[in-house]
């Protein structure tokens, strides 16, 4: 239960909670608030692709046929069913993903069938969130053999090195903000 809470996106909530507190205790409530306003919007996008990866055996997998669109076109979406070791179920969509560079969803597909069929574990990447409202599922990013292998997987690597760079920026320009807003240079009406 504690290793949900110690994740790095909620770290990083608290990190922007910090600095607008810290923000505001300094007298730059403006500042404060306008790092809520863009902290929180990029935090969820940034919670929203990040990878997460679990250890389990693949249940199931099926293919529904989409409801028509205003164009009457319709597509299959691959669901993959997985239990992990604590025994909880998950439901996965296999699509191709732009923002993974994903175009293999027809291998990763095969893997869950044969993983299905050998009920042997995988490790399975996958990002996005569950949301039972809009019917959002996570969508696998690859598979593979049970392990640690996709921490040192090169789009997880580029990912979190891009993120550092991100958040990086986001909490210097504040601080380099409220740096240059309490100096003199920066103008002010009270001087006018």
């Amino acid at each position: 239960m504690l290793y949900a809470w110690m994740s790095y996106g909620y770290i990083v909530l608290l990190a922007i909670c910090v600095l607008a507190y810290v923000l505001w205790r300094r007298g730059d409530a403006l500042l404060a608030i306008a790092a809520v306003v863009v902290g929180l919007p990029l935090w969820f996008a940034w919670e929203y692709a990040r990878p997460t990866w679990t250890t389990a055996v693949v249940t199931g997998t099926e293919v529904r046929r989409s409801d028509p669109d205003a164009s009457g076109n319709t597509s299959d979406i691959r669901y993959i069913y997985i239990r992990n070791r604590s025994d909880r179920g998950l439901e996965l969509v296999n699509e191709d993903s732009w923002w993974w560079l994903k175009r293999n969803s027809d291998r990763v597909f095969n893997d869950a069938k044969t993983a299905e069929a050998r009920n042997t574990e995988v490790t399975l990447m996958w990002n996005r969130w569950r949301s039972t409202l809009f019917s959002f599922y996570p969508n696998v990013i690859a598979i593979g053999p049970a392990g640690a292998w996709p921490l040192w997987s090169v789009r997880t690597l580029t990912f979190y090195g891009l993120s550092v760079l991100l958040w990086l920026a986001y909490f210097y320009g504040f601080i380099r903000l409220h740096r240059w807003r309490s100096s003199e240079d920066a103008p002010s009406l009270d001087r006018a």
